[in-house]
Formats: C-alpha cells, sequence, structure tokens
C-alpha cells in the first residue's frame, strides 16, 4: 500500500514520467529489497508475515533507511546527477518526487518504528508522526476477531 500511495501521490501532484515515479518509490526501494532478505537469512519470514510481529532490523539496515530518507541524501543525488560531466536527464523529477517521498512520510510515521530522519547523518531528529500502518493493522485484526 505504501509504495502505491507513493505512486498515486507523485503522478497527481508532479507527472507520471518514470524518472519520476522511480523518485517516488526510491527512499523505500533498499527496505524492499534488505528487510524481506534479512528475514529470510533468518528463516523468520513465515512466522513473521503469520504473526505480524516484525522484528525491528539490525543497525546498519537502519542506518541506510535514514540514509535514503534524508534531505541530504535527496540534494546529494540531485547535486551529482546535475554536474557537468553527468546530466542526467530527469534528474530534477526524480529528486523532486524524492523530496516529496520524504515530506509525505514525515507526518505519516511514528518514531517508535524507524520514521525518517530528514537531517541525517548530522541529527537523528525525526518528528513523530501518525502511524497510519500501525493504525490499519489494529483496525484489521480488530475487525477479524469480531468475524464468527
Amino acid at each position: 500500500m505504501d509504495p502505491l500511495y507513493h505512486l498515486m501521490t507523485t503522478a497527481v501532484l508532479l507527472d507520471h514520467k518514470p524518472a519520476t515515479l522511480l523518485g517516488a518509490i526510491a527512499p523505500d526501494l533498499p527496505w524492499y529489497v534488505l528487510y524481506p532478505a534479512w528475514l529470510v537469512s533468518r528463516g523468520q519470514l513465515a512466522s513473521t508475515l503469520r504473526s505480524s510481529e516484525w522484528p525491528l532490523p539490525p543497525h546498519w539496515m537502519r542506518e541506510i533507511h535514514y540514509a535514503s530518507h534524508s534531505l541530504l541524501t535527496v540534494a546529494a543525488v540531485w547535486a551529482f546527477s546535475r554536474s557537468r560531466e553527468i546530466r542526467m536527464q530527469g534528474s530534477a523529477s526524480l529528486s523532486l518526487a524524492w523530496l516529496l517521498h520524504i515530506l509525505l512520510d514525515l507526518p505519516t510515521h511514528s518514531r517508535q518504528r524507524m520514521a525518517p530522519r530528514p537531517f541525517w547523518p548530522l541529527s537523528r531528529w525525526a518528528y513523530d508522526g501518525f502511524s497510519w500502518a500501525d493504525h490499519i493493522t489494529v483496525w484489521l485484526a480488530q475487525r477479524s476477531r469480531k468475524r464468527p
């Protein structure tokens, strides 16, 4: 749901070009690749999916997540892609969509579960937003208990 939310919001607010849509999900790509692989390597994927209790990832994985959700990383990617030698087409759209992703994540992720650190590595500050994912999980669990 989260990637779809970012893709739809970006398409509506910016555009639906491939570079823009890549920027919409770029901050989460490391997580979607690394976390499931880590669970598989620990033999925990099936039990995690059954219980919906997601173990906290190792420190190195959290740091990658924080780096990909940092405004400083977006600025570095944009500056690198706009350098005289490279001049990547679509880099402005990609960077703007990446920025939008971070701005959307700030109020919608709780500090309890790896909220974005927008000034990483200079600061570990995180806004304690409304965790929509936790609320949906609780709602689904309550709803499933009410069924006969």
